[in-house]
């Protein structure tokens, strides 16, 4: 059984496409489309900001250690054990809480 007279005639054009990179007219038109575009917050670009200081940054602090070493090697080192304690404490706590 053939169905007709039920759909409207679709009514189709053909599209010419023609290749004119060269011309000013595409130029033109290229020129006018949006470009795409990274905004960054002023978050993200705080972040980024402490980031590239931390990678300026050395791990091991060479002063510091060597003022340590001349210190012990002295006799001159002393540890606030009360300071210690409460590092200690702190730290256990926060691993606590972490878990």
């Amino acid at each position: 059984m053939k169905l007709t007279g039920i759909f409207p005639p679709i009514k189709t054009e053909k599209l010419q496409v023609k290749n004119s990179e060269g011309s000013a007219a595409s130029r033109a038109d290229k020129a006018a489309l949006p470009t795409d575009r990274v905004v960054l917050s002023a978050g993200s670009l705080e972040v980024q900001k402490a980031r590239d200081i931390l990678e300026q940054t050395p791990e091991v602090r060479a002063d510091r250690v060597q003022a340590l070493k001349e210190e012990i090697a002295r006799g001159e080192y002393q540890v606030d054990p009360y300071r210690l304690a409460d590092k200690m404490m702190g730290s256990l706590l926060s691993e606590t809480l972490v878990e």
